[in-house]
């Protein structure tokens, strides 16, 4: 490990992340770290003339690698991370990196990332606030109660930076919160956003409601939105569809548990 140098967001250099693919899955979180956006590490050989980089961000645990890294490399950062926490990796199916990778990961699977949805269309037209809910937005106060303020969180390093930083809508019903839709990390002109349901308040709309606000204050914003889920989380794959987006593609996601961890592996947009 010791050609490997750490590097921070304000030292990353335009040779550096120009290795870096604009149309891998999940990019939106690589640029947020190499732009200092969002909390995450940054790797590489050499600043002023760099081979590969490699970017971690720290709600997922997503690793990118760029450049032409070596199966010699990427195998023992891959099990130095993991002693820390887990290591997933987003690649599509026929990218050559798929064959740098460590043998049997803990998970082997697949996702589908959802984009370039019509600016401007409406997500759900003349759609009404629920019988007996309003719509709040999410304050201080209201992201306490978010079912996945840590993961939030951990993108910003802080509840502060992150409710400075990213926005959004809940659903609330006589002060419980039923809903709840949260743009987060920002890259390449996109947002991304992720929604969850509480589970005795699935399969009503609320959802439905919270990410056509969300997705409206995004594109008035002036950004374009992202959304990923699990292949199998018909849920969310559906509601995705709902929105709007035009282009869906399938990619391999890998990861690899800490050696005293295993656990189910759920990645993507909740519903």
């Amino acid at each position: 490990m010791s050609e490997i140098m750490h590097v921070k967001a304000h030292q990353v250099s335009p040779s550096l992340k120009a290795l870096f693919d604009v149309g891998q899955p999940v990019a939106i979180r690589c640029f947020a770290v190499l732009d200092g956006s969002i909390r995450g590490q940054i790797w590489t050989d050499d600043l002023a003339q760099p081979t590969w980089g490699a970017v971690q961000e720290a709600a997922f645990d997503t690793l990118f690698l760029g450049g032409c890294p070596s199966a010699s490399l990427v195998h023992p950062l891959i099990d130095q991370l993991r002693q820390e926490s887990e290591v997933a990796l987003a690649l599509w199916p026929d990218h050559p990196y798929n064959q740098l990778l460590p043998p049997a990961p803990d998970f082997d699977g697949w996702e589908l990332e959802f984009t370039d949805r019509l600016l401007g269309a409406d997500p759900v037209p003349d759609l009404s606030v629920p019988d007996g809910c309003e719509l709040r937005p999410i304050d201080a106060t209201w992201f306490e109660r978010c079912r996945y303020r840590d993961y939030y969180a951990a993108y910003f390093g802080s509840v502060e930076r992150t409710l400075e930083k990213g926005f959004g809508f809940c659903l609330v019903k006589e002060h419980q919160l039923l809903s709840e839709a949260f743009a987060g990390d920002a890259a390449l002109g996109m947002i991304e956003i992720g929604t969850i349901t509480g589970e005795p308040y699935r399969r009503r709309g609320y959802a439905t409601f919270c990410c056509a606000q969300l997705i409206r204050e995004c594109e008035a914003r002036g950004y374009r939105t992202y959304w990923n889920c699990a292949k199998n989380n018909l849920a969310s794959a559906g509601l995705a569809r709902r929105m709007g987006y035009q282009t869906e593609k399938e990619f391999r996601f890998v990861v690899w548990d800490p050696p005293d961890r295993s656990d189910d592996i759920s990645e993507g947009i909740f519903v």
